[in-house]
C-alpha cells in the first residue's frame, strides 16, 4: 500500500469567542480501492481522519477514545472496572445546553441512524450516521457532551441502577458467562481477566468525584480520534471541528504498562452450569502474538479456514453433522487470543466437539492444507473486507478498531497485503507454534440438571 507523507499544511481559523488555533494535515493515504484517507491534528492533540465519499448525501461520524476497562483497572486513582462502561451511559445524560434525553431527540429529528456507543477492554466509541447537510449539528452535539457533560449525583446514581440491570442481563446469558470465565483462566495478572462491566459492588461503589476525574482525564482531546466517512470535505469539516473542539484543553493521560503475563505451561479448564443454558457450550483460547505481529495474518486465515463459509472445516464437521448449531474460530486482536466457541445442539456433549477441534488443528499441523482450501480462505477474507469498506460506518469501525488496538489505523489494510504473501506453510507454522495443548484454556458450560 502506498503511503505518501504530505508537507504540513497549516490553516488558521478564528471562531467567535475562541482563540485562534492551528491544525495541520499530518498524513494522506491512498487505500487499495483508490480512495483518499486524510489525517489532521489540532494543537490540543485532537486527531481527525476524513475519507470523503460523495455517492450519497450521508456520512458517519465516530469519536473513539483510547480508554476502556483495562485503563481504569490500572489507574491508581480507580483500580476497579465498570466505570468506563458506566460512563458510556452517562454520555447520553445531557449537558446544560442539551438536557437529559435531548441528544437522542435531536439526532432523531435530523435524520440520524445507527446512533450508539460501545465499550471494550481498550476503547470506548460513539457513533451515528446522518444526512451530510446536518454535519454541523452532529459536531456541535458530540463536542458538547465531550466537554460539558452534566455530572450530577442524581443522574449518576440513576445510571448506576440502569447499568446494574444490564449486568444482570449479561449474567443471564450462558455464552457471556463462558467468555468471562475464559478470561479469568487465560490471564492471572493482566487486567484483561476482569469483565468490562465490572461487578455490582464496583458499579455501585463509584463516586461522583471519581467520575469527574475519569471524564476530565480520559475524555481529553489528545486521547480521542474523530473519524468521518462520507459526503463532506476538509474545507467543510475542519472549520467546524476547529469551532467546536478547538478550545478543549489537552490533559495528562496516564498510560501504565500492562503487567507481563507469565508463560502458560499447561492446559487450564473450567466447567460449570447455567440455569439459562439449553445445551452445552464450549469456548477455548490459545495465547498468540498481537495484531502487529507478522503471525496475525496467518491466524486470521486459519480462523476463516476453520469457520467461515459453507466449506469451513468446523462447519462441516460440527454444524452440518448436527453436533453443533454454531462453531466459530479466529484471532482476537486485543487481548491477543485465538478463540474457538461452539454452541452444541441439544443432547450433544462438549467433549465430542473438543475432540473434533483437536482433530482439525492436528490436521493443519500434520500436513499442509490444500491449495484449494487456502484460496477459499483467502477469498473469503478479502470478500469480507471488500464488503465492509462499502459501508461508511463499517469502514469507520475498521479504522477505529485498528487505531485503538495497535495505534495504526491502517493496520487492517496492511493485513490485506500480508494475506497475499502467505502460503499454507504459514498457517501450519503458526498452528504448530501456538495452538498447543499446554497453551490452551477451555471453558465448558452445561445446562443445570432439572430437579
Amino acid at each position: 500500500m502506498m503511503k505518501r507523507i504530505l508537507v504540513f499544511l497549516a490553516f488558521l481559523i478564528v471562531a467567535p469567542g475562541l482563540e485562534a488555533a492551528l491544525y495541520k494535515q499530518t498524513n494522506s493515504h491512498t487505500l487499495f480501492n483508490g480512495e483518499k484517507l486524510e489525517e489532521y491534528q489540532f494543537e490540543n492533540g485532537f486527531k481527525v481522519l476524513l475519507l470523503p465519499r460523495h455517492q450519497a448525501a450521508v456520512l458517519t461520524y465516530q469519536v473513539w477514545f483510547n480508554v476502556g476497562a483495562v485503563d481504569e483497572k490500572m489507574d491508581p486513582k480507580l483500580r476497579r472496572t465498570g466505570l468506563a462502561h458506566l460512563f458510556e451511559h452517562m454520555m447520553f445524560r445531557g449537558t446544560p445546553k442539551y438536557l437529559d434525553g435531548e441528544f437522542d431527540r435531536v439526532t432523531a429529528e435530523i435524520g440520524g441512524d445507527k446512533q450508539n456507543a460501545t465499550t471494550s477492554h481498550y476503547r470506548t466509541n460513539y457513533f451515528e450516521s446522518v444526512p451530510s447537510r446536518q454535519l454541523e449539528k452532529v459536531v456541535e452535539l458530540e463536542s458538547d457532551r465531550m466537554a460539558n457533560l452534566n455530572l450530577t449525583g442524581e443522574l449518576f446514581e440513576k445510571e448506576k441502577g440502569a447499568v446494574v440491570g444490564e449486568l444482570r442481563l449479561h449474567q443471564d446469558r450462558p455464552m457471556s458467562i463462558a467468555f468471562d470465565e475464559l478470561m479469568k483462566l487465560v490471564y492471572t495478572v493482566s487486567p484483561f481477566q476482569w469483565t468490562v462491566l465490572g461487578t455490582e459492588a464496583e458499579i455501585k461503589g463509584f463516586t461522583l468525584e471519581e467520575a469527574k476525574y475519569y471524564y476530565k482525564t480520559f475524555y481529553a482531546p489528545n486521547n480521542a480520534l474523530l473519524i468521518v466517512v462520507g459526503d463532506t470535505t476538509a474545507a467543510t469539516l475542519l472549520p467546524m471541528v476547529e469551532k467546536y473542539y478547538g478550545a478543549m484543553k489537552r490533559q495528562e493521560v496516564p498510560k501504565l504498562p500492562l503487567p507481563e503475563e507469565p508463560a502458560q505451561k499447561k492446559e487450564r479448564r473450567f466447567e460449570g452450569t447455567h440455569r439459562q443454558a439449553t445445551s452445552e457450550l464450549v469456548v477455548m483460547a490459545y495465547r498468540i502474538p498481537g495484531i502487529d505481529s507478522p503471525d496475525f495474518a496467518p491466524f486470521s486465515l486459519l480462523g476463516t479456514h476453520l469457520s467461515v463459509g459453507m466449506e469451513a472445516r468446523l462447519r462441516k464437521a460440527l454444524v452440518d453433522k448436527g453436533i453443533a448449531v454454531m462453531a466459530n474460530a479466529g484471532p482476537d486482536a486485543k487481548p491477543n487470543l485465538f478463540q474457538v466457541y461452539i454452541q452444541l445442539a441439544e443432547g450433544k456433549r462438549a467433549e465430542e466437539a473438543i475432540r473434533i477441534v483437536d482433530r482439525e488443528i492436528f490436521l493443519v499441523q500434520k500436513s499442509l492444507i490444500s491449495s484449494v482450501a487456502f484460496e477459499r480462505a483467502l477469498n473469503q477474507e478479502l470478500l469480507g473486507m471488500y464488503n465492509d469498506i462499502t459501508s461508511n460506518s463499517r469502514l469507520g469501525n475498521i479504522l477505529g478498531e485498528s487505531y485503538t488496538q495497535s495505534g495504526n489505523y491502517l493496520r487492517s489494510f496492511q493485513l490485506i497485503e500480508e494475506y497475499r504473501k502467505l502460503s499454507p506453510k504459514d498457517l501450519q507454522r503458526v498452528t504448530k507454534a501456538h495452538l498447543r495443548p499446554e497453551n490452551r484454556s477451555v471453558v465448558v458450560i452445561r445446562p443445570e440438571k432439572k430437579t
